[in-house]
């Protein structure tokens, strides 16, 4: 993941997504932090509230890991 590049440049357009959702620690509403997530590289990247300011990724791996559990999940 190049750290430098998500915040100079910010996500890759092409191939990110926001989403509606809440946050636990400002307990605002649904909708009042959107999540973005975005692939970099080969890297899945998170951004809640979309300000670059807590990004967190997750490698392929990870990534995988992630996607057999929400369909574990939700079916």
């Amino acid at each position: 993941m190049d750290w430098h590049s998500y915040y100079a440049n910010g996500p890759d357009k092409r191939r990110r997504k926001a989403f509606p959702a809440t946050c636990g620690l400002h307990r605002g509403p649904m909708g009042f932090a959107n999540l973005l997530v975005s692939m970099q590289g080969k890297s899945v990247v998170f951004d809640p509230h979309v300000t670059g300011s807590s990004v967190f990724c997750l490698e392929e791996e990870g990534g995988r890991i992630l996607r057999d559990i929400l369909t574990e999940w939700l079916g």
